[in-house]
């Protein structure tokens, strides 16, 4: 076994050895065929290019052509043609396939909704369907199990001479990059790492043909020296295809990347499992794993830097490493191997043995550039962060005149940054400095050295000196590009370290998300499940029995309960005010009944998902999006019409909430982008919102504050007009004027979470709404004797009267209103 692993490496150093020999080197035959071949690849792949898109451009004109209904800008050719649509829906299958084959879509539709995700993209006045497939749950359940003993791991490991941290987290980080062996980004790693050996391969011809023109013109032979510029020029073309190539690949590689992370990303952040609402609402607590042994818990903020900015630059990183890496790997090894033969075993040796000792030296200066890196990255992120509260604050900070506190905190995060920006650099130039030194001085001045041995100890040099130009010109191109290659790799341990700051901030965000993504998350940092509650779908009703109301929170079921063993029951077409004080829990019980809070304890029976709908107490406007989009959502506008609605059906709609005011104000309103948060009205909004019920008409409805802004009357129609469709409602509110649309009441006693339950129309509720007609007429006859009080004092202050009266008279409303 031993000989024959000897007799391969023999063969291959020979192989390589002949290769590179300078007779076959300069060949016409051989220098026509790299230039052909670059050539006919590069025209290839034009060609390809070109045939592609000439073949996308037609099929996009042939399909499109059937989706040019969706935005037709005149409102009867858009009418009419919306009357076909709902004709003719087999006009709906023109869709075009982004990464997949036509043979992909030969599945049914029903696998296709099952594996597959779909995306419009609007492109001036036509659209494109794209389908992306759907990453399968089995795959965030078993990487959920993966990050999990990752953390474990950590906190049972001992201290050890190699930290294998990084490495394991970007192995981690590396199956979502390239999920398996025939992944694209697979064959555009070969193909960069082909290209990398190819350049090194022309990096040497370029060498040997630079001793060659040295050498001919010390001969004085013009004919080669013509001979080797005509060689130069044919080395010149594929060397400039090489390295646009490798650019190229790298680029790619970066994109495709963050594609397949970012998307992975959105999979587990924007779920049905509202990853995102824990996540932003409660602040989520991660445990840095390079603090799990301290027990350090950190709050993950700023997560749209993470997915954003930190993203992207962990994947520029990474393919910008492998290019940094890859090339001076594969240089030094077939440097090496040409080297050996003109140097020799020993110049070999001492050539490492000086890059070696100066690699160890860096090594121990060398800063910890990921851990600045990943301060820098946070303190930024913060800093974007608060100026985007300045944008979506503006409003209130200015009528709080808060403008000075503002500016001073924005302004400290700023200097923050600025003076850890300027010790980086600080530490950067003296490492600066010395890496350059080192690698730039003291490797070349070497390189000179051992150029230069062969020749003085060669008896026979003196014979021959043209050659002996020659042979140092090539060695000390060679040995030059070597320490070139040897030093990159020195830089290359700089980007490592700054590639681990970013590797650790985003294997934090995807730990946190898989914490987060799944089923037995439960707020806190234990792997106890204490989310004990039953939930019942499909329940013609809604039902609550003993169930208490708890924030989530790292303490779980042991923190303080807003509402204790809440109990009541209701069935479809019985409508609930759930009645209570600004702060008592109302919408935390929202919460819960939607999934959005867990249910520690107790049994909650409710509808599907699907035949229930909840009313936000501030309304939510899709950005750019139009009024269809803000009335249908969050059906996207695509889907509108798939399901054969037409603009008519939101038209009445409109209507129905009094609103149809709305679409005499400009031509073509319903297709109009604003901003909706700022040009509709507080009632507007409301009223939007319950248009947003009517159109999907569900069975149950829950409305938080959702009629608070609109007038009495047409609050007593929207109503009205609910019980008229036949949607059952739940509405929390602290007015009790409510309570004559509802059949049952609860009222939230007191903030220790007691409460009462009762059937409105007894005896017990026809009390209690007489007390609270009996403590508003108390109120309104204080105001006619404060009324008439305000005359009296208008009138002395005209007469002139004493004072006296005037502050005596103070007396009256402290009276009133204690």
């Amino acid at each position: 076994m031993v000989i024959l692993q000897s007799s391969m490496k023999s063969k291959i150093h020979t192989l390589l050895r002949r290769l590179l020999e300078s007779n076959s080197l300069f060949s016409s035959r051989s220098l026509l065929f790299i230039f052909v071949s670059s050539l006919a690849s590069s025209s290839a792949y034009a060609a390809i290019i070109f045939i592609r898109k000439l073949i996308y451009h037609f099929n996009e004109k042939r399909e499109y052509q059937k989706l040019r209904y969706y935005y037709v800008l005149n409102d009867k050719t858009r009418s009419a043609v919306d009357l076909s649509i709902k004709k003719n829906k087999s006009l709906l299958k023109s869709i075009s396939l982004v990464g997949f084959n036509r043979n992909d879509w030969a599945a049914t539709s029903n696998n296709v909704a099952v594996n597959f995700k779909t995306v419009y993209i609007k492109q001036k006045e036509r659209i494109k369907k794209i389908l992306i497939k759907r990453i399968d749950n089995d795959v965030f359940e078993r990487n959920t199990l993966i990050f999990k003993n990752f953390k474990r791991s950590l906190v049972n490991s001992t201290n050890s001479i190699i930290n294998f941290k990084f490495i394991n987290q970007l192995l981690i980080i590396w199956n979502i990059l390239i999920p398996n062996v025939f992944n694209r980004n697979s064959y555009l790693l070969v193909c960069q790492v082909i290209f990398l050996v190819v350049r090194t391969y022309l990096s040497v011809l370029i060498t040997k043909l630079d001793g060659q023109i040295v050498k001919d013109i010390i001969n004085k032979n013009f004919k080669n020296f013509v001979a080797d510029l005509i060689y130069w020029f044919i080395i010149a073309f594929p060397s400039s295809y090489v390295n646009s190539g490798i650019k190229f690949f790298e680029k790619r590689l970066s994109l495709n990347f963050r594609t397949n992370l970012v998307r992975y990303i959105h999979d587990l952040y924007l779920n049905d499992r509202m990853v995102f609402y824990k996540i932003n609402q409660f602040g989520i607590v991660e445990t840095s794993p390079s603090n799990l042994k301290q027990n350090d818990p950190k709050v993950l903020e700023n997560i749209d830097q993470f997915i954003t900015s930190d993203i992207t630059r962990l994947c520029d990183s990474i393919t910008s490493l492998i290019s940094n890496l890859g090339k001076p790997i594969i240089d030094v090894a077939i440097f090496s191997m040409y080297l050996r033969d003109n140097l020799g075993n020993g110049g070999i040796l001492g050539l490492f043995a000086n890059f070696a000792i100066s690699a160890v030296y860096l090594k121990l200066h060398t800063p910890d550039f990921g851990k600045l890196t990943k301060e820098m990255q946070s303190i930024e992120g913060e800093y974007f962060n608060y100026h985007s509260n300045l944008i979506n604050n503006s409003e209130e900070i200015s009528f709080y005149n808060g403008l000075k506190v503002e500016k001073e905190k924005v302004t400290s995060i700023f200097n923050r940054l600025i003076k850890h920006i300027s010790f980086v650099n600080n530490v950067k130039i003296n490492y600066n400095f010395l890496e350059n030194y080192i690698l730039k001085v003291i490797w070349n001045s070497s390189g000179y050295i051992f150029a230069a041995l062969p020749i003085l100890l060669d008896s026979a040099a003196s014979s021959n000196k043209s050659t002996s130009i020659k042979q140092f010109v090539t060695n000390k191109r060679l040995i030059f590009s070597l320490a070139d290659s040897a030093s990159r790799l020195m830089y290359s341990a700089k980007d490592i370290s700054t590639l681990s700051g970013y590797v650790d901030r985003v294997f934090n965000l995807l730990s946190l998300l898989h914490r987060c993504h799944s089923l037995e998350f439960n707020f806190n940092d234990q792997y106890i499940n204490d989310i004990k509650g039953t939930i019942q779908n499909d329940y013609n009703g809604l039902r609550m029995e003993k169930i208490s109301i708890i924030i989530p929170s790292r303490q779980g079921s042991y923190n303080p309960k807003i509402i204790n063993k809440l109990t009541f029951s209701m069935k479809q077409g019985e409508n609930l005010l759930i009645l209570g004080f600004n702060g008592s829990g109302k919408t935390s019980i929202e919460r819960v009944i939607a999934g959005l809070w867990p249910l520690y304890r107790g049994l909650l029976s409710k509808p599907n998902d699907k035949d229930i709908i909840y009313l936000p107490q501030i309304p939510y406007f899709l950005q750019h999006g139009t009024l269809r989009d803000q009335i249908i959502y969050p059906m996207t506008e695509m889907e509108f019409y798939e399901q054969g609605y037409v603009d008519d059906d939101l038209v009445e709609v409109l209507r129905l909430v009094k609103l149809q005011y709305l679409l005499t104000r400009e031509p073509n309103y319903i297709n109009a982008t604003y901003d909706w948060s700022s040009v509709l009205s507080g009632g507007e909004k409301q009223r939007i919102n319950i248009a947003r019920v009517l159109f999907k008409s569900p069975t149950f409805v829950i409305l938080d504050e959702s009629t608070n802004a609109i007038s009495t009357d047409i609050e007593d129609y929207l109503y009205d007009l609910l019980k008229t469709r036949g949607i059952t409602f739940i509405t929390l509110s602290h007015r009790p004027l409510l309570m004559k649309y509802h059949d049952y009441l609860i009222q939230i006693l007191n903030k220790e979470g007691e409460w009462k339950f009762e059937t409105l129309g007894t005896s017990m509720a026809i009390e209690s709404i007489e007390n609270e007609i009996s403590s508003i007429t108390k109120v309104l006859g204080e105001e006619t004797k404060l009324i008439k009080r305000k005359q009296e004092i208008d009138l002395m202050l005209e007469n002139g009267d004493d004072d006296t009266d005037v502050e005596e008279s103070g007396e009256i409303y402290y009276d009133m209103y204690n």
